[in-house]
């Protein structure tokens, strides 16, 4: 595992951000999706030792967090979400001290300095002053200083900020093409659904700092293949009082549809006959789960409806 939680907690005074979390990330690419204030910040910051965690325990990479702290730095990408630039540096003179700091000969971190540079759009603006560069090249030589190292594992905090759409989906390709390489895991934290949904493998949804889904994105999908929204011609009230009768799980929110989740193994084509037999129309039937972004929706939904 590259990541292992126990009871992780975060507090700042009073607040809790990350509440009694417990959840492993395996290797390769996995989402810490949220929407903003959820914790995913302050997770990653506890992990890495930049916030004190109140209770719990943690490890990465098999080393606990507690007590190897320096030796985990070693081997650990950040690219945090705010702004880590120092002015007067160039691109290139940023990317070299982080190496070093991360225990890379001086020689070796110049030299791997100008091959992430390149690597990742900035080649031949790595003599420019960082604080000149656009918003999307600040994001670009956070993730040049994060890799610098070669970690084995990288914490992507929020990376496509601020990026116009070209430039979102240069990031994303480039986190695509380092996790194929499979040498480094990563965690990508964002409240964005299409960026986990284009990059990762599995997603961990936190939300109020608690884990809500923790699940490989296909199976998320598959578990919801079930689900179906559906509109009828008819007596709705008494059609969904029967499909409740024959074990669906029926939601209806919504004036025109409601969702229908049926029992495992039954055919969707069943919801036609068992309208026929209550004596409705179906005029609509559209699978309810379509995307990540749809899974997401429904949890903060159920969510809601569990603190009214």
């Amino acid at each position: 595992m590259s990541v292992q939680l126990e009871k992780f907690t975060v507090a700042y005074g009073p607040t809790i951000a990350v509440d009694a979390v417990t959840a492993s990330f395996p290797a390769g690419t996995t989402g810490l999706l949220g929407p903003n204030g959820a914790g995913k910040s302050s997770l990653i910051k506890g992990l890495l030792g930049l916030v004190s965690v109140r209770s719990g325990r943690a490890a990465i990479l098999e080393h606990d967090v507690a007590t190897e702290c320096r030796t985990i730095r070693r081997f650990v990408g950040y690219m945090p979400e705010d702004d880590c630039l120092i002015p007067g540096l160039t691109g290139l003179g940023l990317v070299r001290y982080a190496g070093e700091l991360s225990g890379m000969p001086p020689q070796d971190a110049m030299q791997r300095a100008h091959e992430v540079l390149f690597a990742v759009g900035l080649g031949e603006a790595r003599y420019r002053k960082v604080e000149t560069y656009s918003q999307g090249m600040k994001q670009r030589i956070k993730l040049a200083q994060a890799i610098v190292h070669d970690p084995k594992l990288l914490f992507l905090d929020e990376p496509t900020s601020g990026m116009d759409p070209r430039g979102r989906q240069e990031m994303l390709d480039l986190i695509r093409e380092i996790s194929g390489r499979g040498a480094m895991s990563i965690v990508l934290a964002t409240h964005i659904l299409v960026d986990v949904e284009r990059t990762c493998d599995r997603v961990v949804i936190l939300t109020r700092g608690q884990v809500r889904e923790d699940a490989r994105i296909e199976d998320l999908r598959g578990e919801m293949a079930s689900a179906f929204t559906v509109r009828i011609e008819g007596d709705r009230a008494a059609f969904e009082s029967f499909l409740r009768g024959r074990g669906c799980e029926v939601r209806a929110d919504d004036k025109q549809a409601f969702d229908v989740t049926l029992p495992a193994r039954t055919p969707p084509n069943t919801l036609f006959a068992w309208a026929e037999e209550a004596g409705v129309v179906v005029r609509k039937l559209v699978p309810a789960i379509q995307t990540l972004e749809d899974v997401f929706v429904k949890r903060l939904e159920e969510e809601h409806r569990a603190h009214l």
